[in-house]
């Protein structure tokens, strides 16, 4: 149905329609009501469809119409015939869309509600972005619609019948019909994923994002119940992973850092960067040398900080919150940038001309992804103990192929800015130079308040604090022999 098919059912519109074979037009302003206009006759039908899920993943609308009368029946009439028999009319209708499962659902939120929707629930407005889309998309491609991978034993498990329906047992919980689906078949879809308690209530948050967003839909959407089945089951608790950073590996890792730009300049700046600031790795992929001279048009082509190093300051544009934010500098976050400026004159003259701090080899013109320093993120984090290495193969006699797994991720490295900047300047303003939503997600999530001193003052503070500390000049060229 288009937007031309829709019209105001009232006479004068009715009578200028024109006879063309085969056309329909809706109401608009008479629920379930059409007319079909042949090059000899109009004729009035109730139509009431039902939405469902076809083979290709769209939601569709099935349903047949029934014919109410010809056009020389008066409208006031047509519309007590269709009180008359939209009822029986809806219940057959609905017996076509009694196939539609959890999984059907979800794949029509995979299909349409993802991309940035805003979706409003509980008086809020949830809006996602393209990491937790992705996010979104793994747990129930993996969990819900059993696409991904997953040990045998689980994969087992998911498949096991959720329920008795009539006189048989419906499989995982996407073969559960969704007229029927109840919280007690969320709760058996989380004890399933007991053993992975994070997954568990991940898969559960975004379930329960796919169920709301179908109920913003109204009419067209496939779920006819009141309530989100998600809401008020328990999740898990989970074990608050506040690893951080000691003292000297703090410094080891910084002066590796300063002594050795020269070897891999974009890379050891950017690790550099997320590692002194304590910032989300998302807010520097799209780092600018300059302020944009149009923000939201540089905004839309990845822009999403820019540098001010005469102020010793990185501005951020669209951080997590949604808000702009100003994020003072230390003295090594100050002198690493500028290194790779001065590099970009000589050996790095490829990317002169980029506006990125961090461009993609392949195209200067964009930034780069999560993905683009994995590898290079996994080896130099084992070099400093940071990152297991696990024996994959062997190829021949010498070559032996290697997999990393990160004891210490990125987020940990925001979780040792936390703890060592509240250490010096208090929690509050540790939240606040985090830009958390409550000083309780600092304390819970980021702040580790073990008994080690620190034995070095110091270490994060913005540079107006750190005038007693003498910075330690970054090398330069090449290594020096």
């Amino acid at each position: 149905m288009t937007n031309d098919q829709l019209i105001e059912f009232t006479k004068a519109n009715l009578d200028n329609l024109k006879y063309e074979d085969g056309e329909w037009r809706y109401a608009k302003n008479i629920e379930g009501l059409c007319i079909r206009i042949l090059k000899t006759k109009k004729s009035y039908y109730a139509h009431w469809s039902i939405p469902v899920i076809g083979k290709d993943g769209y939601c569709k609308r099935v349903g047949k119409r029934k014919k109410l009368g010809g056009y020389h029946i008066p409208l006031a009439e047509i519309k007590i015939l269709l009180r008359k028999n939209i009822d029986d009319f809806k219940k057959a209708s609905q017996s076509e869309a009694d196939g539609v499962t959890v999984g059907g659902l979800v794949k029509s939120f995979l299909r349409n509600g993802t991309s940035g929707k805003r979706i409003r629930t509980r008086g809020k407005r949830l809006n996602y972005k393209p990491k937790t889309e992705r996010g979104y998309r793994q747990v129930l491609t993996r969990y819900v619609l059993l696409q991904g991978k997953k040990p045998e034993e689980l994969q087992k498990q998911m498949e096991e019948p959720v329920r008795y329906q009539g006189n048989y047992y419906t499989g995982a919980l996407k073969d559960v019909a969704l007229a029927d689906v109840s919280r007690k078949d969320i709760e058996i879809f989380m004890t399933r994923l007991e053993a992975t308690p994070a997954s568990a209530n991940h898969a559960l948050a975004a379930l329960s994002v796919a169920f709301e967003y179908d109920m913003q839909k109204a009419k067209d959407g496939l779920y006819a119940g009141n309530n989100n089945p998600c809401i008020r089951v328990p999740k898990y608790p989970v074990n608050k992973d506040k690893k951080y950073l000691h003292v000297e590996k703090v410094l080891e890792i910084r002066n590796y850092i300063i002594e050795n730009l020269w070897r891999d300049p974009h890379f050891l700046t950017y690790y550099a960067l997320l590692f002194e600031i304590g910032e989300r790795q998302s807010d520097l992929m799209g780092l600018y040398w300059k302020k944009p001279t149009n923000v939201k048009m540089e905004q839309k082509k990845g822009c999403t900080a820019w540098l001010d190093l005469a102020n010793e300051r990185l501005h951020i544009i669209d951080s997590k919150d949604r808000n702009p934010a100003d994020v003072d500098l230390t003295d090594e976050a100050v002198q690493l940038p500028q290194k790779l400026d001065e590099m970009r004159g000589d050996r790095l003259s490829w990317c002169i001309t980029s506006k990125f701090v961090f461009p993609r080899v392949e195209d200067i013109s964009q930034c780069i992804t999560e993905n683009s320093y994995r590898f290079k993120m996994d080896r130099f984090q084992y070099k400093f103990g940071l990152a297991e290495r696990v024996l994959i193969r062997s190829v021949g006699k010498k070559r032996k192929l290697y997999k990393y797994k990160n004891l210490y991720t990125l987020k940990h490295l925001r979780k040792t800015f936390v703890t060592h900047y509240g250490r010096e300047e208090g929690l509050e303003a540790a939240s606040e130079r985090m830009r958390h939503s409550s000083l309780k997600v600092t304390q819970d999530h980021y702040y580790n308040a073990d008994k080690r001193t620190l034995k070095k003052k110091h270490m994060y503070s913005p540079r107006a604090d750190r005038a007693s500390v003498k910075p330690r000049a970054i090398v330069g060229g090449k290594k020096d022999e």
